[in-house]
C-alpha cells in the first residue's frame, strides 16, 4: 500500500471521485413536473398490475367485497382502483378492497413511496409557480437595469454638452475643465456594467441574456458617448485649454480599450445582424480613430479662463 502511494497520488483520486459523485439533488431539480406526474401513474399502475397478478394465488392478492378477484377486464379496473388510492393515501381505499397475504407488503411499499413522489409532485407544482413569479421580477429587474445604463449614457452626453455651452460662453472655469475626469469615471462603470451584462450565459433560468434589440440601442448611445466625448477634446484643442491630466488621459484610453473588448465580444457572438453590426463597427471605427487624433499632443498655449 505505501509503496504503491509513492506512484499514485490518492488524495487526487479521491477528488476525482467525489466530483463525480451522483447529485441527486441536482437530478430532482431537472426533473420536470409532467415527468414526475407521468412516472406517478406508471408507478401506481404497475403496482396494480402486481395485485392483479398476486389475486391469482392462493393466499395472496386483494379481495374485493371479501372475494378473490376475477380474471376479467372488471378484476383488473378494481386491482387498479386499489393501487391508485393506496398510493394516494394511506387509507387503502374505502374498506370494499383489502390487500391479503404478500400483498399487504406491497401496499405498504407502494403507500409509502407513493406519499414521496406525491409531495415530490406537489413540490414541482408549487416550484413552477414561484418559478414564473421569479422570472417575471427578474424581467422587470433586467429592463431596469438596461434602462438605467441607457440613461446614465445619456446623463455623460449631458454633461459634456454643458461643458461645450460654457466654453463657447466662455464662461468655463478652470476648475470644471480639469474635473474632466469625473464625468469618464462614469463612462468607465457604465461601459463595465454593459460588458458584465453582454458576457451573461443563459444556463441557468434565471440568468437572462440581453437582446439583439437592446444590444444595438446600447451600442449606438455608447458611440454617441464617444463621439461626444471627442466633440469635447476638439473644442478643448481649439481653445488651447489645459485638460491633460493623467487621471483624464488613462480613463479615456481606459474606456477607449473597455469599447474595443466589448464590440469584439459582440462581433464573436453574432447576436446582431451583420449589416447592423457592420455599421456598427465601422461608425466605432471612425470615432475611435477620430480621439486617437484629437489626444496627438500640441503645443499648450496658454488662454485666460474665469478663475473657480
Amino acid at each position: 500500500m505505501f509503496i504503491l502511494a509513492r506512484f499514485v497520488n490518492i488524495n487526487e483520486i479521491v477528488e476525482q471521485v467525489k466530483e463525480r459523485r451522483f447529485n441527486f439533488a441536482g437530478v430532482i431539480d431537472r426533473i420536470t413536473f409532467k415527468k414526475v406526474f407521468l412516472y406517478w401513474v406508471l408507478y401506481m399502475f404497475s403496482f396494480g398490475v402486481i395485485f392483479f397478478l398476486l389475486s391469482f394465488t392462493q393466499n395472496d392478492g386483494v379481495l374485493y367485497k371479501q372475494e378473490r378477484l376475477s380474471p376479467t377486464i372488471s378484476g383488473f379496473v378494481t386491482a387498479q382502483y386499489f393501487s391508485f388510492i393506496t398510493s394516494a393515501s394511506a387509507s387503502q381505499g374505502y374498506g370494499d378492497v383489502m390487500p391479503h397475504g404478500i400483498s399487504r407488503i406491497f401496499a405498504v411499499i407502494e403507500a409509502v413511496s407513493g406519499l414521496i413522489i406525491f409531495g415530490l409532485l406537489i413540490s414541482k407544482l408549487v416550484s413552477k409557480k414561484q418559478d414564473m413569479i421569479l422570472n417575471e421580477l427578474y424581467e422587470l429587474s433586467f429592463n431596469e437595469k438596461i434602462n438605467r445604463l441607457r440613461s446614465s449614457l445619456l446623463l455623460f452626453r449631458q454633461n459634456l454638452s454643458r461643458v461645450i455651452t460654457k466654453i463657447e460662453d466662455g464662461s468655463i472655469k478652470k476648475r470644471e475643465v480639469s474635473e474632466m475626469y469625473m464625468y469618464l469615471s462614469s463612462l468607465e462603470d457604465t461601459l463595465n456594467e454593459t460588458t458584465t451584462l453582454t458576457q451573461r450565459s443563459n444556463g441557468n433560468s434565471f440568468i437572462k441574456t440581453i437582446d439583439p434589440l437592446n444590444t444595438e440601442l446600447l451600442l449606438n448611445s455608447i458611440l454617441s458617448s464617444f463621439e461626444k466625448l471627442n466633440e469635447l477634446i476638439t473644442i478643448f484643442n481649439q481653445n488651447k485649454l489645459e485638460w491633460h491630466r493623467e487621471i483624464t488621459l488613462m480613463l479615456i484610453d481606459k474606456c477607449m480599450r473597455m469599447n474595443e473588448n466589448l464590440f469584439a465580444r459582440i462581433n464573436s457572438s453574432k447576436s446582431i445582424q451583420e449589416k447592423v453590426i457592420g455599421e456598427l463597427n465601422l461608425r466605432k471605427k471612425n470615432i475611435m480613430a477620430a480621439i486617437k487624433s484629437a489626444l496627438e499632443p500640441s503645443p499648450a498655449v496658454e488662454v485666460k479662463v474665469i478663475q473657480g
